[in-house]
């Protein structure tokens, strides 16, 4: 599959939206009808979110359920701890569980630019843009925000953003937003949190929401896949934590990552139709990310229960074709990876506060440590980093030493 530039297609009629009233319980799961009827709807009137106090309660408790602060004791040494040849050298960018910050760091752990905003507990996924803005998901009050280099709010949007969000070739902003839904044949017709892929405009305007619970209900292949895969009582039984759009045969699609029933799907975004879904050796993953040739590369948190990994895995021969872990290489609870251009891996052990980057052949030629600490049950553990990105080399950042002003 490859990835191209297109604009969204914004031509269907307008169509309202509604949220459904009433707190979120636990429950049991029924049968499903035979079909499902909804839509994908465009313009802001379209989006859900504007949920209750109560529901508002109740999402912030479940969206930071199993999310730490970090684990392991404090280290002797921290920053940059191993640097050898062989690296794809660039700045990196990461956000910090427990921190409501962002930082970029050179290849020796040095501190070339941060951003800050108080008013949250923590910073989930950050996206960097050329001229020093940045755009945060906040995680303890999950919505989404854009400041500029002096961390100056230029924008926000108060509706449950979480997990992921992702810039696209025309400005336009992908992002993960949780939901209150009722079907009569889940939680015995009892509000609960599904998820949508809501398009925003530059500006943080709505363009299009694309429901991912209805889109397996209007999918003639994948309208059963859900039976008996989802948790009986569970309030969050999708939990979608990653997105990536791409573009195939002429169609906008997107490769979510849906963490409580170990799958990851394809979603047409216009038609809201589930195009392809996979499976495989994995548990509660996390940062579904297509590779070459269609294979998907996502962090692996319990395919054991004792040990997490990050896999490549080919959809079409199901086989896993490169993996990488290593002794107490363990994170529970969130994780991410990012391929690099020279063919090495970027792995976020985020629980463990560590970034490493590793070659094919599982070798680490770069290895950060959260210099950050808190405190945990009295002892002062690494703070937990939420999610990394390697930048270009040549990416743009004059903006951070004052020289384009």
């Amino acid at each position: 599959m490859r990835r191209v530039s297109a604009a969204l297609l914004l031509t269907v009629a307008l169509a309202a939206g509604a949220v459904l009233s009433g707190s979120l319980t636990g429950c049991d799961r029924a049968e499903p009808p035979e079909t499902g009827t909804a839509t994908g709807t465009a313009a802001e009137g379209a989006v859900g979110g504007d949920l209750t106090p109560e529901q508002r309660r109740e999402l912030e408790r479940i969206a930071t359920l199993g999310y730490i602060a970090g684990s392991e004791p404090v280290p002797s040494e921290s920053g940059v701890v191993r640097h050898e040849g062989g690296t794809y050298d660039g700045l990196t960018l990461y956000s910090g569980s427990e921190e409501s910050a962002a930082f970029l760091v050179d290849m020796d752990g040095n501190v070339v630019h941060s951003w800050r905003y108080p008013g949250f507990k923590s910073w989930g996924r950050v996206r960097l843009f050329e001229n020093g803005d940045l755009l945060v998901i906040t995680e303890d009050y999950p919505h989404l925000m854009k400041l500029d280099r002096d961390s100056r709010l230029l924008w926000e949007w108060n509706k449950a953003a979480h997990h992921d969000m992702e810039v696209q070739p025309d400005g336009s902003i992908a992002v993960l937003v949780s939901e209150e839904a009722t079907r009569p044949y889940i939680c015995d017709g009892k509000p609960f949190l599904t998820d949508s892929i809501i398009i925003l405009g530059p500006g943080g305007k709505p363009l299009w929401r694309t429901p991912v619970l209805e889109a397996f209900e209007r999918s003639e292949r994948f309208a059963d896949w859900l039976d008996g895969r989802l948790e009986p009582g569970h309030t969050d039984p999708l939990h979608a934590n990653s997105i990536e759009v791409f573009i195939e045969n002429g169609r906008r699609h997107a490769l979510i990552s849906i963490r409580n029933i170990d799958t990851i799907a394809v979603i047409d975004i216009e038609s809201t139709e589930i195009v392809r879904t996979v499976t495989g050796p994995w548990h509660r993953q996390h940062e579904a990310r297509f590779v070459e040739s269609g294979r998907i590369l996502l962090f692996d948190n319990l395919s054991n229960e004792v040990q997490s990994r990050v896999i490549e895995y080919d959809p079409d021969s199901e086989e896993i074709v490169w993996s990488y872990t290593e002794p107490g290489f363990l994170s529970k609870t969130e994780g991410a990876q990012q391929r690099l251009p020279n063919g090495n891996t970027l792995i976020v052990e985020s629980d463990n506060g560590r970034l490493v980057e590793v070659t094919r052949d599982g070798h680490i030629v770069w290895e950060y440590i959260n210099p950050a600490t808190t405190v945990v049950d009295g002892e002062e553990v690494i703070l937990g980093i939420a999610r990394a990105e390697r930048l270009e080399p040549d990416f743009p950042t004059a903006w951070a030493h004052g020289e384009d002003r």
